[in-house]
């Protein structure tokens, strides 16, 4: 996607205003870095604190005009047409962007777009490969591509790996292949690799494929039906040709190690069936014979006393989760327009009609089904 012409624009950079949530706006430096994952951002003149960023990854979805709260309340210095919001996953807060023209919105929307597809159609190796890209570009805390043992000890820290320093040490040494007390390039990927062994799954493949460490068609489709699976010859070929690493092992229908992680790892290894993450259920009965992913509160984004209320809680905590069933606490505003809180409490209150219009643009994003309000 290098060469195409959105990515290309984000490769170079743009000024963008971002939106804060209690008003107020702040023109950003936005760029994609070389890895295609990686947005940064910072003061138009380099002043801000230091570069923030955010990967591709963690965005859930990408919103063209002024479609989130932030961008309602405080975005009409803005054309609509300039304007953009990123919904991340979890509670990551969104980011409300305006460009300064059009097109410069465009190139933005359309090319997030493109990388979010890029990621999702990546193979199990390239899902690695940055991972690790990812991981050693957080870790590595002064950007010279290379990481001393104390930054490694972080690294582990950031990935919650509880590993006793004399085998970290002893793990560093061995990937130190230059001898400098730095690992970097071929050594850190080396370092990452060998982070990611699981013992339990080497045993594993040991047991099927024998003395020559090398599964054939014939034992992955043994280790299939050990699985409970209705497995093929033919399958366990198609496996081999997908995930295993090796050329020349491909060719000859033969899976190593890796390739048999890689499997595993994937989601045809999962446990959950694949078809199961979609409706696949008869959906013609009656509404009443179904149980229904309901939502109490569903407005309130703190605690129902004098926490705050927000659209942004139907669209990203309840219909874009799944949920099908949104309770709306309706009453009568001070100028007689509908607004939506926690009676006679301190929450904050929003206009019924802009509820009304995010549960339309969002109630039917995930699931086709009936939304009940």
């Amino acid at each position: 996607l290098t060469e195409d012409e959105d990515v290309q624009r984000m490769l170079q950079g743009s000024l963008l205003w971002k939106v804060k949530a209690k008003g107020g706006c702040r023109e950003r430096l936005f760029r994609l870095q070389e890895d295609g994952v990686t947005v940064c951002f910072e003061g138009r003149f380099g002043r801000a604190r230091s570069p923030r960023s955010f990967s591709v990854s963690h965005i859930e979805g990408v919103r063209e005009g002024r479609q989130s709260e932030g961008l309602r309340k405080h975005g009409a210095a803005f054309p609509e047409r300039h304007c953009f919001t990123l919904a991340f996953k979890g509670r990551r807060k969104n980011l409300d962007l305006a460009a300064r023209g059009e097109e410069d919105a465009r190139h933005w929307v359309q090319g997030l777009t493109k990388l979010m597809g890029r990621l999702q159609a990546m193979s199990q190796m390239e899902k690695l490969d940055h991972w690790i890209h990812g991981v050693l570009q957080r870790a590595d805390r002064n950007k010279d591509n290379k990481m001393s043992f104390r930054e490694v000890k972080n690294m582990l820290r950031m990935l919650n790996i509880d590993m006793d320093d004399v085998y970290a040490s002893k793990l560093f040494k061995e990937c130190d292949h230059s001898g400098n007390e730095r690992l970097e390039g071929r050594e850190l990927e080396e370092f990452c690799r060998r982070l990611l062994r699981r013992p339990e799954l080497e045993e594993l493949f040991g047991r099927y494929s024998g003395e020559d460490q090398v599964l054939s068609a014939e034992e992955l489709q043994d280790f299939l039906r050990d699985q409970g699976e209705d497995s093929s010859l033919r399958q366990a070929r198609t496996i081999i040709r997908t995930y295993e690493l090796n050329e020349k092992a491909k060719r000859q229908d033969l899976m190593m190690l890796d390739g048999f992680m890689m499997y595993l790892l994937s989601a045809a290894g999962d446990i959950l069936n694949q078809e199961h993450t979609k409706v696949h259920q008869d959906m013609s009965q009656p509404l009443s014979h179904y149980f229904i992913s309901s939502s109490h509160n569903t407005y309130l984004t703190r605690n129902q006393i004098g926490g705050s209320s927000s659209t942004e809680a139907y669209v990203r905590w309840a219909l874009r989760a799944g949920c099908r069933c949104v309770e709306l606490d309706c009453w009568e505003g001070s100028d007689g327009e509908p607004v939506v809180y926690h009676g006679h409490t301190l929450t904050s209150k929003i206009l019924f009609r802009d509820v009304i219009e995010s549960i339309r643009d969002s109630a039917f994003e995930v699931r086709p089904g009936p939304a009940a309000l």
